[in-house]
């Protein structure tokens, strides 16, 4: 079993296995990620992608590419202030 408790926030430890369960490799069974600790067996595993080729490289690549644009609260404010300058001009 493993702790994933700090890239899912699950407090409960998942069970592990050699099966291939799932085609997503967040859903399979027979991998784990960085930073997952074992709280329970063994097991020998072989790294199968570094860097941005990983599963956690693809989400953040994914999340920062995003783009930042005005919240509707940044907008109403704005629109706000419009209104308030014109009013007291």
């Amino acid at each position: 079993q493993v702790d994933n408790s700090s890239l899912t926030g699950e407090s409960e430890p998942q069970t592990r296995s050699p099966e291939f369960t799932h085609e997503n490799p967040l859903e399979t069974r027979n991998i784990c990620f960085f930073s997952t600790n074992c709280v329970e067996g063994t097991a020998r595993g072989i790294v199968i992608s570094t860097g941005d080729r990983t599963v956690m490289g693809r989400i953040a690549s994914l999340a920062s590419g995003l783009e930042v644009g005005r919240t509707p609260i940044a907008m109403e404010i704005e629109h706000f202030i419009r209104l308030i300058t014109g009013v007291a001009v």
